[in-house]
């Protein structure tokens, strides 16, 4: 009687042995498939203040439509400059300027702040149109660009200006923001918007 009793405590905790394994590999394998899902998700942050209509980022590149906006940003911080106004500006441009591109973005700013106060000008920009590559990290603005002399215009020009970008970590860097020639800007060639 004793061995039967025995044989069927054994019995049962092998099959309790059994489930648990069962359960154990189960739930091993809904790790995996959880963790597989979780590194291949495609990430995306909806942006709405500021901006002219709703953007999505994606974990790859960012929206043609968020690229133009930021590029139309970033060209009414650099190119809308007073004396009175240029600290201000120069603190928001480099709070997207790329890490690697900071010190060369703040010194330029810095030479540009010491030549408006030396010679007491301002500069207006109008954008007219935006070309951008999202794929490439690229973009384009191009407008007037007014400067003033205290109350009176000194000069009035259509300009073009570039935009280089790096994107990590669904945030937008600005690299570089520099004025190109007409005849080398890509919305020349293509149309304003390249998807």
């Amino acid at each position: 009687m004793d061995t039967s009793v025995s044989y069927a405590r054994l019995n049962s905790a092998l099959r309790q042995r059994n489930v648990l394994a069962v359960g154990a590999l189960i739930l091993s394998l809904a790790i995996v498939l959880l963790s597989y899902v979780v590194a291949t998700k495609e990430e995306r942050i909806i942006l709405t203040p500021t901006l002219l209509a709703d953007t999505e980022l994606s974990t790859h590149v960012p929206s043609p439509e968020y690229m133009e906006q930021v590029t139309r940003d970033i060209a009414n911080l650099f190119l809308n400059r007073h004396p009175h106004n240029l600290s201000y500006f120069r603190d928001n441009i480099l709070r997207l300027a790329d890490p690697t591109a900071h010190g060369q973005i703040e010194a330029a700013l810095m030479a540009t702040e010491r030549r408006l106060l030396a010679t007491r000008t301002s500069t207006v920009f109008y954008p007219t149109e935006i070309y951008v590559d999202p794929d490439q990290l690229y973009s384009e603005i191009r407008g007037e660009l007014h400067t003033y002399l205290g109350p009176k215009r000194v000069s009035e020009e259509r300009k073009v200006f570039a935009a280089d970008w790096s994107y990590r970590a669904m945030r937008l860097h600005l690299q570089d923001f520099y004025p190109i020639n007409t005849e080398d800007a890509e919305a020349n060639t293509t149309a304003l918007v390249k998807t």
